[in-house]
């Protein structure tokens, strides 16, 4: 299970997706999900498929990592603005945190 652990950092790292984001996603705290992470145990489907979901990519993504597994017609809309969605938020966390540094 590690390299799957492995590429999930990698995928969520590349996407600039927060650990926190992640974690509140999943409902539990960012050092439960850090903890999570970083342990060499296994990962449970339906866990896959919430972070997944979160990161905006496959299953199959997760597991093949660095390889994307794209369909011939390319991502689908859904995954699309998933995308756009994840990387608005960022954006507004990187803001709010600005703002709590002044």
């Amino acid at each position: 299970m590690k390299p799957i652990l492995k590429n999930i950092e990698a995928i969520r790292k590349e996407k600039r997706i927060k650990q926190e984001v992640v974690a509140a996603e999943l409902g539990i705290k960012q050092s439960s999900y850090s903890s999570y992470i970083i342990r060499e145990s296994d990962i449970s489907f339906s866990r896959l498929l919430h972070i997944s979901d979160i990161l905006g990519v496959s299953v199959l993504d997760i597991i093949t990592y660095p390889e994307h597994y794209v369909l011939a017609e390319g991502p689908c809309k859904e995954c699309q603005e998933k995308d756009k969605t994840i990387q608005h938020l960022n954006k507004y966390i990187e803001m709010l945190e600005k703002r709590l540094e002044e």
